[in-house]
């Protein structure tokens, strides 16, 4: 039984190593094939995936999009 479970988490650890292998792989070639705007874009989206992200923002404050978009809050 401790074994199938030491096995089981082994298979699971080395899963989560290739995939996050291969993420990165494609987030380095959109980054070498994209525009300066692009690779901000990209690492503003992979920084709030991974967790970190812009700053809170005051309540009723609206946060700046990336690329220059912007977002107006309804009435």
């Amino acid at each position: 039984m401790l074994t199938a479970v030491m096995v089981t988490a082994a298979v699971l650890g080395v899963a989560k190593v290739v995939r996050d292998w291969l993420i990165l792989r494609q987030v380095r070639a959109a980054m070498d094939a994209g525009t300066p705007e692009d690779r901000v874009r990209i690492g503003l989206r992979l920084a709030e995936a991974l967790g970190g992200g812009p700053a809170a923002e005051a309540p009723g404050q609206v946060p700046e999009q990336p690329g220059g978009e912007v977002v107006r809050p309804r009435p």
